[in-house]
């Protein structure tokens, strides 16, 4: 059955974040919003339009599928091909405005000047998920942060209060992006940054569980190609130590064995020697820490599927990146969070949907190097541990 192609607005905003036009004759455009990560956007455009000048890095998109904004970034890269008789084609690459976070790192002392940190550490304290996450973001670039580091544009929304309390500590500089998601993952919530009005704002939400209303299969006519995939977990049993500086040390041994793969155990040490054993909330730091590194080494089921807007079940409405879906691969229903969503319109009235549904980084398992990749990260980090136990 066809299907009305959504009603699509591109509008051009400048470095103030005002609306200065709007591209309505682009030739085709590609968003991929993320859960809980950087989305991106391509667009292409004729480039004779009248509307060319105005796609030039400085200025960005706010993307909206009807009052909603699908997505809103900043334009990166420009590109020009020859053709068309000459005219050619301007191709622009841009991502959403959580690129905010990926460019930040946590200072240990965010109000104060670069020259005035002197903490190894910066602490969370037994505060909501959510709370803790908007206190991250405040203080090193919202309304909080030091003069230097803030943001103007960028508001928080009001906190709701989701998540279980946490108790961590996060290593001076840990890249915000990265915190965020550690936290995120563990308390199963999501985040976003997008402009509303004239600022930007950063959200936090509880995503939907739809598995029982968003339902894919081949039978309900609302998929077309599939593919699934399994990579092994990477963590089975954290091995967490806390002390062994200034306080004893003390190791604590936590499990989370997964029935999809029986047999040994897989041992990750969790390196929190920074914590002091006899610290009050040490017990809470240490099931932080062992519940992030049990999560981020989960084995990782990634399907990728390209379902079929219809009357009863359309992205942007029904369902949206981070809820919880049900997709039938053979004769199993699987039930899974859409991690990212690859949507691209074109001049023809085409529109193509196609959803990767998965556990953390289930993005990432196309990269055949990921964990590689995760495993080198985990390692860097541990060297910056060992470097801020110095100085400190």
């Amino acid at each position: 059955m066809a299907f009305e192609q959504p009603d699509i607005t591109v509008q051009v905003r400048d470095d103030n974040l005002d609306i200065i036009g709007v591209v309505d004759d682009f030739t085709s455009l590609t968003v991929t919003p993320r859960f809980n990560a950087v989305g991106a956007f391509v667009l292409s455009i004729s480039a004779d339009s009248p509307k060319a000048p105005l796609l030039v890095p400085g200025n960005g998109l706010v993307i909206r599928r009807g009052s909603t904004v699908l997505m809103s970034g900043p334009i990166r890269e420009p590109n020009w091909d020859s053709g068309d008789g000459g005219k050619g084609t301007l191709t622009i690459n841009g991502v959403d405005d959580m690129t905010l976070l990926a460019g930040t790192t946590c200072w240990p002392n965010p109000a104060s000047a670069a020259g005035s940190q002197t903490d190894p550490v910066y602490k969370i304290s037994g505060v909501v998920a959510e709370t803790a996450m908007r206190t991250l973001v405040n203080l090193n670039i919202g309304p909080g942060a030091h003069s230097a580091r803030k943001i103007s544009y960028l508001t928080l929304a009001t906190d709701g209060g989701h998540g279980a309390a946490v108790t961590k500590q996060v290593n001076q500089f840990d890249n915000l992006l990265t915190t965020l998601q550690d936290i995120a993952n563990t308390a199963g919530l999501g985040f976003r940054i997008v402009q509303v009005s004239g600022n930007l704002q950063f959200q936090v939400y509880e995503p939907a569980d739809l598995t029982d209303t968003a339902k894919f299969s081949f039978k309900l006519g609302n998929l077309t190609d599939a593919s699934y995939s399994v990579t092994a977990p990477t963590c089975t049993k954290a091995v967490v130590v806390v002390g062994g500086e200034s306080s004893a040390r003390v190791v604590t041994v936590v499990t989370q064995a997964d029935p999809n793969f029986p047999g040994p155990w897989i041992e990750q040490f969790v390196d929190k020697t920074d914590v002091d054993s006899t610290a009050v909330d040490a017990a809470s730091q240490v099931t932080q820490a062992a519940q992030e590194a049990l999560t981020s080494g989960a084995a990782q089921y990634n399907l990728t599927m390209t379902p079929i807007d219809t009357p009863l079940l359309q992205f942007g409405r029904d369902y949206t990146v981070g809820d919880k879906v049900t997709c039938q691969v053979n004769y199993d229903f699987l039930t899974e969070v859409v991690r990212e969503v690859t949507i691209t319109f074109d001049s023809q009235g085409g529109y193509v949907a196609k959803a990767t549904v998965g556990t953390p980084d289930a993005t990432d398992n196309r990269n055949p190097f990921a964990r590689q990749f995760a495993y080198v990260r985990w390692i860097f980090t541990r060297l910056r541990r060992v470097e801020t136990r110095r100085q400190s």
